[in-house]
């Protein structure tokens, strides 16, 4: 054969194909990476592919690095406000869910976050029948003009039947306990709820003891987060 001299445009060429086959060998390799099992399919099930090898649709850089699954919703928190101060104080016997007789104010107020439970404790009356939730303070609706707001601590009336009523002032006279709110919150039908506590006063030394207590399961919980073994 007579030597045949290259011409430009058959360099030209070469150098297309050898680009050709790089990326090719980069679109394998990141198919490979992304799932093995998918990566290369054969000849005889492609129509019309005479290469050794043909791909499958290339999929997106959002589908190759995307996470897999859905996001997990956090729980929704229903909770208004929590009574911190009652659980350092007193000592709680029992625990009871009550409702709440409010005002449009109000309710707008609580939804707002604006509710402080701090100070506050239940009274029975004296027959019985009902009870009052004193001196928890639920701030003024800024959006409301004055002459239809609220008092800001005025006492609001517990949603309880006539026994448990009658049961709290038991406790209250006989054995000397104090009702004390713990926890606002919204119910299941976005309704406002109290959870109130029958408790007993801590003295010095119980406050003391607790404060150990807490102080040892945490020191404990520590040690086992980081609990190795070698």
């Amino acid at each position: 054969r007579p030597y045949r001299r290259r011409t430009k445009s058959s360099s030209c060429q070469m150098r297309t194909g050898k680009k050709r086959l790089a990326s090719a060998a980069v679109c394998v390799l990141v198919f490979a990476l992304a799932d093995p099992s998918q990566a290369f399919v054969h000849p005889a099930s492609v129509d019309g592919d005479a290469g050794p090898c043909s791909f499958r649709q290339s999929p997106s850089l959002t589908q190759l690095f995307a996470k897999s699954g859905k996001k997990k919703k956090k729980p929704k928190d229903n909770t208004i406000c929590v009574n911190r101060q009652a659980r350092r104080n007193y000592e709680i016997v029992d625990k009871l869910e009550a409702g709440i007789s409010l005002v449009g104010t109000e309710v707008k107020s609580i939804r707002a976050g604006k509710m402080n439970l701090v100070d506050g404790y239940v009274r029975p009356s004296k027959n019985g029948r009902e009870c009052d939730l004193l001196n928890v303070h639920i701030s003024k609706h800024s959006q409301s003009a004055e002459y239809f707001n609220h008092e800001e601590r005025r006492p609001r009336k517990l949603l309880l039947h006539k026994e448990e009523s009658r049961r709290l002032l038991q406790q209250t006279e006989r054995q000397g306990m104090t009702i004390v709110p713990l926890k606002a919150y919204f119910n299941d039908q976005n309704k406002v709820k109290i959870q109130i506590g029958v408790c007993r006063g801590k003295n010095v030394r119980d406050k003391r003891q607790d404060i150990k207590e807490r102080d040892a399961k945490r020191e404990a919980s520590r040690m086992v987060k980081n609990f190795r073994i070698s």
